[in-house]
C-alpha cells in the first residue's frame, strides 16, 4: 500500500473514531463537521473527501456489507433455502460486528433522529427487496405471481432483527453471530414450509429445488 492510501485510510478511521466519541458524548445534532474533522486532526475539505455529511460515517461500508450478505446466498451450494439464507444472515452478523461501534450508536439514534431512521428504513427494504429477488429465483417464480419469495425474505429479516434488537438491548454485549443462528433456527420450519409449498398461481413449483 503505497504512503497516500495509508495515510488516508488513516484519515478516513480517525474521523470516524472522532465522530462516533462526539455523537455519543454530546449527541449527533449538537454535533459539527468542524467538531469532528479538530477531534481527528484533520481539515474540513478532508472530511469532505471521504464523507458526504455526518450522516455517512453513521452508515459507512454498511450498504455495502449487505450487499456481501445477498452474494453470499447467490453463492450457497446447499440446496436448501433455510441453508442458503442462514448464509445471508451469518453475513448480516459480520457486516455489524465489523464496526459495532458504529452500529450502537446508531441504533441508539434511531427513535430520536427521524432522518437518520429513513434512511435505515430504506436501506432495509431495499435489502428485502434484493433478497426477495434472489428467493424468487431459486425458486423459479421470478415471472409469476407468488408470495413465497418475500414471505421467506420478511422472515428472515425478521429473525436477524430479532436478535439485532437482543443485542442491542444488552449494550452490544455478548455474541450477535450466535443470537442470529438461534434466532434464525427458530425460523427453520416456516422456511422449510415456504419452500415445500407450490406458488400461489399454482401448484407444482415447491420441493426444495434450487433452480438455477
Amino acid at each position: 500500500m503505497d504512503q497516500r492510501r495509508a495515510r488516508g485510510l488513516r484519515n478516513r478511521q480517525a474521523l470516524i473514531h472522532a465522530a462516533i466519541e462526539l455523537f455519543t458524548t454530546q449527541g449527533y445534532e449538537a454535533t459539527t463537521v468542524d467538531q469532528i474533522s479538530a477531534a481527528a486532526g484533520v481539515a474540513p475539505r478532508t472530511f469532505f473527501h471521504h464523507f458526504a455529511s455526518k450522516e455517512d460515517i453513521l452508515f459507512d461500508g454498511y450498504a455495502e456489507r449487505l450487499e456481501e450478505a445477498i452474494r453470499r446466498f447467490r453463492a450457497a451450494r446447499s440446496d436448501s433455502l433455510w441453508d442458503a439464507l442462514a448464509e445471508t444472515s451469518t453475513a448480516v452478523a459480520q457486516a455489524i460486528v465489523d464496526q459495532p461501534d458504529i452500529f450502537l450508536v446508531r441504533a441508539r439514534m434511531y427513535h430520536s433522529l427521524p432522518a437518520l431512521r429513513a434512511t435505515m428504513l430504506r436501506i432495509n427494504e431495499d435489502w428485502i427487496d434484493q433478497l426477495t429477488t434472489e428467493v424468487a429465483r431459486w425458486l423459479g417464480s421470478e415471472t409469476q405471481p407468488d408470495l413465497r419469495p418475500r414471505l421467506a425474505a420478511t422472515l428472515i429479516n425478521a429473525a436477524n432483527r430479532a436478535a439485532i434488537d437482543s443485542w442491542v438491548a444488552g449494550g452490544g454485549r455478548g455474541d450477535l453471530s450466535q443470537l442470529i443462528t438461534e434466532s434464525v433456527e427458530l425460523v427453520r420450519p416456516s422456511i422449510a414450509a415456504i419452500e415445500r409449498t407450490g406458488a400461489a398461481s399454482g401448484p407444482g413449483r415447491g420441493g426444495g429445488k434450487r433452480v438455477g
